[in-house]
């Protein structure tokens, strides 16, 4: 089973429900019958809640996606699990040294994508991962580290630009 997780800048880019390329990503998610995860710190960057339960994401135009059960909302990332902690860790360094800026300045959401990567093979809940990312240092971050620190599994990140969401199939997420 693939497991596609997706940061920010993927919902961005499509630019919201009225757009073509965010209408063009929910067909192509749904003709494929897969869902794509966001990490909780993902979800509460588009300005959902998922703690709130009466008003899950009042400020989140994602919500549709949500509802329809395209976008789904991974659970919390276990941070006393040493290795996912191990691995976000280590993101935050590869990423810091990638981009030459400060490690305290690397956004949380981008280690969380790693993060949630290794918690779903650590607890078996996935065989591969497809990283979908506007962000390129997380990507390699996450194709170089998880197999550095024992997830064999099979991992991959898909670079989403802008043309990749005008021409995006159901193809895309054939395994």
């Amino acid at each position: 089973m693939t497991t596609y997780i997706v940061d920010t800048g993927v919902f961005v880019r499509c630019g919201g429900p009225d757009n073509e390329k965010y209408q063009r990503l929910r067909r192509a998610v749904r003709q494929a019958d897969v869902s794509l995860l966001v990490p909780r710190r993902v979800y509460e960057e588009l300005g959902g809640d998922p703690d709130d339960e009466a008003y899950p994401s009042s400020n989140s135009r994602w919500q549709e996606g949500v509802d329809e059960g395209w976008i789904q909302i991974a659970d919390e990332l276990d941070y006393t699990n040493s290795r996912v902690s191990r691995v976000m860790d280590a993101a935050r360094r590869f990423i810091a040294n990638d981009t030459d800026r400060p490690e305290d300045t690397i956004e949380k959401t981008d280690t969380a994508l790693i993060g949630l990567a290794a918690q779903l093979f650590d607890t078996g809940k996935t065989s591969s991962v497809v990283l979908l990312t506007t962000d390129k240092p997380a990507g390699r971050a996450a194709e170089s580290l998880l197999p550095s620190h024992g997830f064999t599994n099979d991992v991959e990140y898909r670079y989403v630009s802008v043309e990749f969401l005008e021409r995006i199939t159901a193809a895309e997420f054939d395994d």
